[in-house]
């Protein structure tokens, strides 16, 4: 009989893409559908934490742009630092349209599982989808072959029953994580990222925050003024195809109050414009309230 590894602690997120169902079942004759579909899940299938790859990790040092015998020195040490930093990497499942990550619930296991967020949120961007999800923090098995315990039913919970609206919901569980982590860096920078509307409600994930933070914009290539362009131009989009069902408008609608409420407190989003050997060279502030909806 194979050995079931013991539940360990653990922070978990799942995550689904809205209207995907509808996707799939228009796909049978549409073909611009059925890449779509390809495109994205091929897209979530490469994102990986700050250990995916030596350009991951190194994406401060202009790793590309490097020497191929510089590369080999830098990949041997990316294979220790991996090595090293196994135990706490993130451990990924997707099926259908629904992706499950989860991490150890430590300091350096956080950081991966932050990491990986802001992958997979920079990464989906420009497909026109919304996602909804929700983060908790307990007992898990999750390994290559299986994944079940009280903290995949709680994030399931949270995803299916309370984000209700395009969000990602964290829950106590997670926010207690956050208050007893060690690095309290990361605490602090943790909860400068999750916003609670009402103190009697819980809270999520500023994913617009993370989305264009330098973080997305170093490793990710990403674009901060891009990345709400594309946001503009989703929610119009699903705003003008949306059935007149007041459940999904609602939903809409609620995306787009927080969509406009991210762009009057930011204002204003540091964009790259130069590089060198591969590096920010040169960055600019660019006001975002013109794109308001």
């Amino acid at each position: 009989m194979r050995h079931t590894p013991p539940y360990e602690q653990r922070v978990i997120g799942f995550v689904d893409i809205l209207g995907f169902g509808q996707l799939v079942a228009d796909s049978e004759s549409d073909g611009e559908k059925f890449r779509l579909i390809h495109c994205v899940l091929e897209k979530i299938n490469q994102v990986e934490d700050v250990y995916g790859s030596p350009e991951d990790l190194f994406a401060h040092s202009n790793y590309a742009s490097l020497s191929d015998n510089f590369k080999k020195e830098l990949d041997a040490v990316f294979d220790k630092m991996r090595a090293k930093a196994q135990p706490t990497r993130v451990t990924v499942t997707t099926f259908s349209d629904s992706i499950v990550f989860s991490s150890p619930a430590s300091s350096a296991g956080l950081a991966n599982f932050r990491y990986f967020l802001i992958k997979l949120l920079a990464h989906t961007n420009s497909f026109q989808l919304l996602l909804r999800g929700g983060i908790s923090c307990g007992s898990l098995v999750h390994t290559e072959q299986m994944i079940f315990g009280p903290a995949m039913n709680q994030a399931y919970y949270l995803e299916s029953k309370v984000a209700k609206n395009p969000r990602i919901v964290v829950d106590e569980d997670f926010e207690t994580l956050v208050e007893k982590l060690e690095d309290q860096s990361l605490a602090s920078l943790i909860r400068s990222e999750l916003v609670r509307q009402h103190a009697s409600l819980e809270a999520h994930f500023d994913t617009l925050s993370l989305a264009t933070n330098k973080v997305a914009q170093n490793m990710c290539k990403a674009n901060a003024y891009e990345i709400l362009v594309n946001e503009k131009i989703t929610i119009e989009s699903l705003m003008r195809g949306a059935p007149s069902d007041p459940n999904i408008m609602s939903k809409l609608y609620w995306y787009v109050s927080y969509y406009n409420d991210f762009l009057e407190r930011t204002r204003e989003v540091e964009v790259v414009v130069s590089q060198m050997c591969g590096m920010p060279l040169e960055t600019i502030m660019v006001p975002i309230t013109d794109l308001r909806i």
